[in-house]
């Protein structure tokens, strides 16, 4: 230690890793294949009023698979992990609808559905489109949220005189 006024240059330590392992990349595609699966099933749901319809399932769908996504990203503090989950939601999406035979997990979407449960077609145009927007937007977030905890000082910062109001206090 030198008596300077300045503190020695050191390197900060790395709070995160810039890259995803394997293992997280499974728990990711686990996560998204779990709400991808919620969402689809939960998002037909709605509340009949008497003429109409409201599509409470969509919105708690989207709800869960944004949660998920946002978990996955902070968990890695990654926005890879972010769209990686978003990816496999919308393949958990697309596989439920499309190899499993019958109309359980969809609407068709034709003027006769639009006329007698058009409620149930905005719930399936929202979370087929929802997916993709609630990905694009929770990457955004956690790419945030990640630089703004890596520029973040840590406690280790302030004990160790890394951070220059600490270290310019401990100098007087």
């Amino acid at each position: 230690m030198s008596n300077s006024l300045e503190p020695e240059p050191e390197q900060k330590p790395s709070r995160f890793s810039g890259r995803l392992g394997v293992g997280w990349i499974l728990g990711t595609v686990a996560v998204g294949v779990v709400t991808g699966a919620v969402g689809t099933v939960m998002h037909l749901n709605s509340l009949w009023t008497g003429s109409f319809g409201i599509p409470w399932g969509v919105a708690l769908a989207l709800l869960v698979a944004g949660l998920g996504q946002w978990w996955t990203g902070l968990m890695t503090a990654n926005m890879l992990a972010t769209g990686l989950t978003g990816i496999t939601q919308y393949a958990t999406l697309a596989a439920m609808t499309g190899l499993l035979p019958g109309e359980h997990f969809s609407v068709p979407m034709n003027t006769q559905t639009w006329e007698f449960v058009p409620h149930l077609v905005i719930a399936t145009l929202m979370w087929h489109a929802g997916i993709i927007v609630l990905t694009m937007l929770t990457v955004i977030l956690v790419s945030r949220q990640v630089r703004r905890t890596r520029e973040q000082p840590t406690d280790d910062d302030y004990y160790l005189g890394l951070h220059s109001s600490a270290a310019a206090w401990d100098n007087r």
